[in-house]
């Protein structure tokens, strides 16, 4: 089945749920189950973003008494394209990926005259460094985090803490960034900020089950086991602190990959481009030569049509794939005349001659399947101490 984008009820609604708690400004419509949790008003606030998971591998490798499963709340969807760029930036701003423009994992930058890798600022061709900047993507699209609103909420005295990977770029703008080589410090550091004195924001993002899920599949004992520890580590974490509320989700799910198709093996489709296409295996923007277009359109749809809807260029934006509000420059760049969505479990890629050897990963993401689409929303509270209801009514 497929699944579009609900920019109503979507990544983006977590985040203006957060911010409407904090009194600070959002764009997007909150989440009322959200809302009515955090009207209890808590000392600390956790949201913990697990990469990749998705609600369908969540119920088919947890059980109902585990504490994932058991916390579910309700389904929301990612943003379009249903990857970690756009998403995780989704999560930072609290805006759309067509407003903030980090659309996906490879963009061609006309400044630089090639595809980038945004997160690790390599040519996605070659994977030789871009050049002097250290990071293309920060230098074209730089963006605001939520973190300096949240900071100056008139809850007052609310530091935010941002945790992740030490081998992972993410936003700091306003906050205490600490890093964590494994899960169970993760769940540490958390332990340690909610002791504090003051009240707490932490943003907690994670690469499992991402990681595991791309090298051994959705539904592996390795991704199995990888979410029950995971699960269970956070389940000790909650009994151990008072006064926190832990909202945790994903930004996007994942599905098993069957097959992947070599545009560049396919001259009907090759021959009609203008240049090569990018963003990502199951989202990706073609730019055609403008007397192939027709050609073009009829050779995508006899030979990987049943795999992939082509949408022209006006019609990404007509729909609202990428969100709504005031689109940044750049996405009309990265936008060409054709995008391609995946609605199987089939991916895309294009070789040139001086691109490095790649395997295929065993699942993935970015499309419109229900699957990479549907993600859960769980909370948690841990009990309200007297002495911090007393100090609120003050």
């Amino acid at each position: 089945m497929l699944c579009y984008p609900d920019y109503n009820r979507s990544v983006l609604s977590i985040i203006s749920s957060i911010m409407k708690y904090y009194r600070a400004p959002y764009e997007y419509s909150t989440l009322p189950a959200l809302d009515k949790q955090l009207g209890k008003f808590y000392k600390n606030v956790i949201l913990v973003v697990l990469d990749g998971m998705g609600t369908d591998m969540l119920e088919r490798n947890l059980s109902g008494g585990d504490f994932l499963r058991k916390n579910f709340v309700q389904n929301i969807t990612s943003v379009f394209p249903s990857t970690t760029a756009a998403a995780m930036t989704s999560y930072y701003t609290g805006v759309s990926p067509g407003e903030h423009g980090w659309l996906g994992w490879s963009l061609f930058f006309k400044e630089f005259c090639r595809s980038i890798d945004v997160y690790s600022n390599l040519d996605s061709y070659t994977k030789q460094p871009v050049g002097l900047i250290s990071n293309a993507a920060e230098f074209v699209m730089p963006y605001e985090t939520i973190y300096k609103d949240i900071a100056k909420s008139v809850i007052g005295d609310v530091q935010p803490f941002t945790i992740s990977q030490s081998k992972v770029r993410i936003a700091e703008n306003g906050n205490i960034h600490k890093t964590a080589d494994s899960f169970e410090r993760v769940c540490e550091l958390i332990g340690k900020i909610c002791a504090t004195e003051q009240n707490t924001f932490t943003y907690v993002q994670w690469c499992s089950p991402d990681d595991t899920a791309h090298r051994t599949g959705c539904y592996s004992d390795e991704t199995r086991n990888k979410l029950k520890e995971i699960s269970g580590m956070l389940g000790k974490t909650m009994d151990s602190l008072t006064d926190t509320l832990m909202i945790i989700s994903s930004d996007h799910g994942m599905i098993d990959i069957s097959d992947e198709i070599l545009i560049d093996r396919i001259p009907e489709l090759n021959e009609c481009l203008a240049m090569p296409p990018f963003i990502e295996s199951r989202a990706m923007s073609f730019f055609v030569k403008s007397d192939r277009r027709t050609d073009f359109e009829r050779s995508f749809a006899n030979l990987v049509g049943h795999d992939f809807m082509l949408f022209p260029r006006r019609e990404v934006f007509a729909r609202n794939l990428l969100g709504t509000g005031n689109f940044h420059s750049k996405t009309y760049d990265f936008i060409g005349d054709y995008l391609a969505c995946a609605v199987s479990d089939v991916g895309l890629r294009y070789r040139t001659l001086n691109a490095k050897p790649k395997n295929m990963n065993k699942a993935n993401h970015g499309g419109l399947t229900e699957q990479e689409m549907t993600i859960p929303l769980i909370i948690a509270d841990s009990p309200q101490t007297k002495e911090y209801k007393q100090k609120k009514l003050l």
